[in-house]
């Protein structure tokens, strides 16, 4: 027998188009006696029966999503969030490039947690205790799999980063001390958002870029220390049909095999967007059979039998950062080679290390570089000399020679004064951090 949700979600070519949108009228429609309503509540059902609610004890899950600039991230929550919607969709999520700078608006940390995008009322017309998830938006994330990059996922996925953190900021740090310093910036907090699934977020179209290196970043990271599980989205399936068109099948494959995913935990999508309607009057309505196809996914991002391996994993950092009281005394000691990052400098440290220096040099200057006898004396006992020797035609072993090279005499010693510098370049700077580091522990 059919249940409800195969009779109402059919494979057809020709249900392909989105004709619930085609209302002279969007404002006067209603949504239950749409084809696939009846589907649409019965995968709202499922998905909030496994999430469970809030007397649970358990927490919401933390889903992050990740995918190159203009792929249709921030456009597939909105999507999401309309799904799980009775009335109408919503622009919860700022997305796109606008204007002529074609800027991208997520260049930080944003969350968005029940209270803001879940509309969906208990008895009484109050919260219906339904554990739904927080999810996460991110950018700045280059198509690269290096350990800047794998790092910065890692302060993603460990809840290291606060909300509205800039990402440029984060990734200032890194270049500038590398990610041991940045360890010792961002382990050192709190956990805030530690991240239990991951959506990975790219267009379907064939043209596009495919970020082959960041979806491996993602796939390493995330398969790491906890075992994070990674689902995968393709956008713009009403344009694209891999059915169809074999680069788009192709382009699949590739996906699903630097993502490292199984068939289940793929999923082609449509957003509610502009290209499947110019007047955009789903903003008075929904297309239930978008949200199906959401919702399909979100049973399985939920799950209960989905799990993260090792749930309470962490890198190994504490033991290097404990006992530090500031900030300014939590970065290495940096690279000589690599520019230092101002918000890292240990001041005390370095004014006390300028004052050694500078005593340092003053002390050498006047004792070791200043000769025993001055020049005014040594020119009066060389005349002097030279008077006796005209008078008596005598010479005095030693003083000959001494008048003859008295212009040397006074020139400063070069190779000493190399070795002076190179004392007080090194040897204070050992006994500082010496010091510093004694009086830490």
């Amino acid at each position: 027998m059919m249940s409800a949700l195969d009779r109402e979600t059919p494979q057809k070519a020709e249900d392909s188009d989105h004709s619930d949108l085609e209302m002279d009228n969007p404002l006067g429609v209603d949504n239950t006696k749409k084809k696939g309503w009846a589907a649409k509540q019965m995968l709202i059902q499922k998905c909030q029966n496994t999430v469970g609610t809030r007397s649970s004890g358990k927490r919401p899950l933390n889903i992050v999503i990740i995918g190159p600039p203009g792929c249709g991230k921030s456009s597939l929550l909105n999507t999401i969030f309309a799904s799980f919607s009775d009335e109408s969709w919503n622009r919860v999520a700022n997305y796109g490039s606008f204007g002529t700078n074609a800027k991208q608006v997520t260049q930080r940390l944003v969350s968005y947690k029940k209270e803001g995008y879940y509309t969906r009322k208990g008895q009484n017309s109050e919260d219906d205790d339904i554990l739904m998830p927080t999810f996460i938006d991110i950018n700045g994330f280059e198509d690269t799999n290096t350990p800047v990059n794998k790092e910065l996922l890692n302060m993603v996925f460990y809840g290291r980063l606060t909300e509205y953190e800039k990402i440029q900021d984060v990734l200032a740090c890194l270049s500038a001390d590398g990610t041991n310093g940045a360890k010792r910036k961002y382990y050192t907090r709190d956990e805030y958002l530690v991240v239990d699934r991951i959506i990975f977020v790219c267009s379907l179209d064939p043209k596009a870029p495919l970020p082959i290196h960041l979806m491996e970043c993602v796939s390493e990271a995330a398969n790491g220390i906890r075992g994070i599980p990674v689902f995968g989205v393709m956008t713009k399936a009403d344009k694209f049909d891999a059915m169809e068109n074999d680069e788009v099948k192709e382009r699949e494959r590739i996906f699903r095999q630097h993502l490292g995913i199984p068939l289940p935990s793929f999923t082609r999508i449509t957003n509610y967007c502009e290209d499947i309607d110019e007047q955009s009057n789903y903003r008075f309505s929904l297309i239930p059979k978008i949200d199906i196809e959401i919702l399909k996914l979100m049973t399985q991002v939920f799950s209960s039998l989905v799990k993260v391996d090792n749930p309470e994993g962490r890198p190994d950092y504490s033991d290097k950062t404990k006992g530090e009281s500031s900030e300014s005394e939590k970065c290495p000691t940096p690279d000589p080679l690599q520019p230092k990052s101002p918000s890292c400098i240990n001041l005390s440290k370095l004014l006390v290390l300028i004052t050694i220096q500078v005593l340092l040099v003053a002390v050498i200057l006047h004792f070791g570089m200043k000769p025993i006898i001055t020049d005014e004396k040594v020119n009066t006992i060389c005349a002097n000399y030279d008077y006796i020797k005209s008078k008596h035609d005598a010479t005095i072993d030693g003083l000959s020679e001494l008048c003859e090279l008295k212009d040397d005499i006074f020139k400063p010693p070069m190779h000493l004064l190399g070795g002076a510098i190179l004392f007080v370049i090194i040897v204070p700077q050992i006994v500082v951090n010496f010091f510093f580091a004694t009086s830490r522990n």
